[in-house]
């Protein structure tokens, strides 16, 4: 009997281990600047039935600009492909989703969004979410009552990740967000006042990943000890990324899908 308890706690005590190994590990698809409209509803329809085919991978991330135009008709087109997809989903807004004056703003936006996925999202713009032990902060700075081609992340956001990291200090963190912390050729596309932004990073190490689109470029460089993961415009190219990350192991790579 003494026997049989050592040898149940002995595999026990294996997966237990190989659980804790393999929980390390986060793989996760991020797709961008899709620009959804009646058009090219259907080429997004063929793109959810392939990622729904990839076994392992956690969740899929929806990384901003996922209308072409902020209006009742595209996001219709986009909450009823939503319901297709068969993992945990994540939706980012970008600089063409959300515009008061349209009658989508945010709080309405994420609303469509979590009902359309089952209530298994959340319905505020900054919020954290944990996948495998990894912790994840979502960041918005996406406008609602004017639209421009970069992205603001306001004071308020600013002041809210902030706490979220001095109460996370302890853990690393990856960051997922539409509008990049890299300078870039294009002026008018670049987000604003990054330096507010970076001026939080640079007091918590702990921000070790940061994934972005709207640049449009397939872009990987790190900067300040941050690793920064770009995509490229999903409308133009038919483009997503997967992403694995291990940082136990100390593991990052991608693959760009066309």
């Amino acid at each position: 009997m003494k026997l049989m308890y050592k040898i149940c706690l002995l595999i026990l005590l294996f997966g237990v281990s190989c659980f804790c190994t393999f929980a390390s590990e986060v793989k996760f698809i991020f797709i961008t600047d899709i620009g959804l409209e009646k058009n090219n509803a259907y080429k997004l329809q063929e793109t959810i039935k392939e990622m729904n085919s990839y076994k392992d991978v956690d969740f899929i991330v929806f990384g901003g600009n996922n209308l072409q135009k902020a209006n009742i008709e595209n996001l219709n087109f986009f909450t009823h492909l939503l319901r297709k997809i068969n993992k945990k989903t994540v939706v980012l807004m970008g600089n063409s989703d959300v515009l008061s004056s349209s009658g989508i703003n945010k709080d309405y936006y994420l609303k469509r969004v979590k009902r359309a996925l089952w209530w298994r999202h959340s319905d505020k713009p900054n919020y954290t979410f944990k996948v495998n032990g990894n912790l994840f902060v979502v960041m918005d700075g996406s406008k609602q009552y004017f639209q421009s081609s970069n992205g603001y992340y306001p004071r308020s956001e600013l002041l809210w990740l902030e706490k979220t990291l001095e109460k996370n200090k302890k853990k690393d963190v990856i960051i997922l967000q539409h509008f990049p912390l890299l300078e870039t050729k294009s002026k008018w596309m670049e987000t604003s006042k990054m330096e507010d932004y970076n001026e939080i990073l640079e007091k918590y190490k702990n921000v070790k990943v940061i994934v972005s689109g709207h640049y449009d470029d397939n872009l990987e460089i790190t900067k300040d000890d941050i690793y920064h993961i770009l995509t490229e415009n999903y409308s133009n190219v038919g483009a997503y990324k997967i992403i694995e990350i291990d940082f136990k192991n100390d593991f990052i790579g991608t693959y760009l899908v066309k």
